[in-house]
């Protein structure tokens, strides 16, 4: 036999029923439970009763005079917005219609008339779980929210230290697959005149990116600064990602420094897609393929960056882009793929925008599986 006591928390439950003897038995049923009952005897006494008393769950007949269950129950689901409050409708109605109004004017659940104590509890008790699940549906979102606000202060002020040394050869265009797009663009320009640049793709999105861009951040721009060469700089941001990061957490990057007094153009690609150069004519001169470990993997003694470098010649663009937009799918779900990019750049329009514009085409209103970042530097 199932015992109506049970040991679960006690709750406030709202009991609307314009039948004076059906809230009498049912405030008793309820009691009994170990619950408080606050009582109302239409729906416009329901809708007041919810605004002063923040039940806990609701009882709600469906015929009553004044207002019914089902306006009541409407108005009540606005004013909880996000909070979640169950409502049981109490009817004696049992045609389908009757059940579906209840669903779409906002209850969670009903129960015949006249109410079985054994079924009534098993309801409340089912309705005090999800309720449960919702707080802590509540509790993660705010965290989530938390952690994505830390990660987009990070990032914005990423940016503020960029932002006094605007540099108009670069040009770049970011988009999120989620809340936060988890790639660092990053660039400078040295006392001498060097123009630095890095993107990078950091394993994971949010906050755990946010973590990795700090330290990456903090050597590029104390040793661009200096001047520094190239290799020292990858070199000491590998270090400090090895050091702190855990190995799972990794950046694929690409790097770029140019010398303005010499034209040369130190080019390294560690996990990112080619790095295309192109001349004055469009034509593409080198793809630059990756041929080193993503920062962060190799101990500080196994790194030994690999770096390209060309001399520059007068309208040469680099182009550098995450596989975000490589990979980024249509409806149909096929990729954009590294042909459909060489392709855009066959048009008429400048290199950034020809890719912007040929993969927002591709891909419509589809949402993106992962970020995207593009960057053009013209020389």
């Amino acid at each position: 036999m199932i015992s109506l006591e049970t040991t679960q928390p006690a709750l406030k439950i709202l009991l609307v029923d314009d039948d004076r003897m059906t809230r009498l038995h049912l405030k008793n049923l309820v009691c009994k439970a170990g619950h408080r009952v606050v009582e109302a005897a239409n729906g416009l006494e329901g809708v007041s009763a919810f605004e002063n008393e923040a039940p806990d769950l609701i009882l709600m007949d469906v015929s009553m005079p004044v207002m019914t269950g089902y306006e009541a129950a409407t108005l009540i689901k606005q004013q909880a917005s996000e909070r979640f409050v169950p409502i049981i409708f109490l009817t004696a109605h049992s045609d389908d219609e009757s059940l579906a109004q209840c669903v779409v004017s906002g209850g969670d659940d009903f129960l015949a008339k006249p109410v079985n104590k054994v079924l009534l509890n098993a309801k409340i008790t089912a309705m005090l779980r999800i309720s449960r699940m919702n707080r802590e549906l509540e509790v993660y979102k705010r965290r989530t929210e938390e952690e994505i606000e830390l990660s987009h202060h990070v990032f914005d002020s990423l940016t503020r230290r960029m932002s006094d040394n605007i540099i108009s050869e670069i040009t770049n265009w970011q988009r999120s697959a989620g809340h936060f797009n988890g790639d660092l663009m990053i660039y400078d320009k040295s006392p001498s005149g060097k123009l630095y640049l890095l993107l990078g793709d950091f394993t994971g999105h949010g906050l755990s990116a946010a973590i990795g861009a700090l330290p990456t951040s903090d050597v590029f721009f104390a040793m661009t600064r200096r001047d520094f060469d190239a290799a020292s700089i990858l070199a000491e941001i590998n270090r400090k990602l090895r050091e702190i990061m855990p190995i799972s957490h990794f950046c694929a990057s690409g790097f770029i420094c140019y010398d303005a007094e010499t034209d040369l153009i130190e080019i390294f690609n560690g996990g990112l897609p080619p790095i295309i150069v192109l001349d004055a004519n469009r034509k593409i001169v080198s793809h630059i393929n990756s041929r080193n470990l993503p920062l962060g993997i190799l101990s500080a003694g196994s790194f030994q960056p690999e770096i390209t470098t060309l001399t520059k010649k007068i309208g040469y663009t680099l182009i550098l882009y995450s596989d975000g937009v490589t990979e980024a799918r249509n409806s149909d779900g096929q990729m954009f793929g590294e042909d459909r990019l060489n392709a855009a750049l066959q048009s008429a329009d400048a290199p950034y925008s020809a890719i912007k514009t040929a993969l927002e085409h591709y891909i419509g209103s589809q949402p993106l599986e992962d970020d995207v970042s593009l960057v053009t530097i013209s020389l």
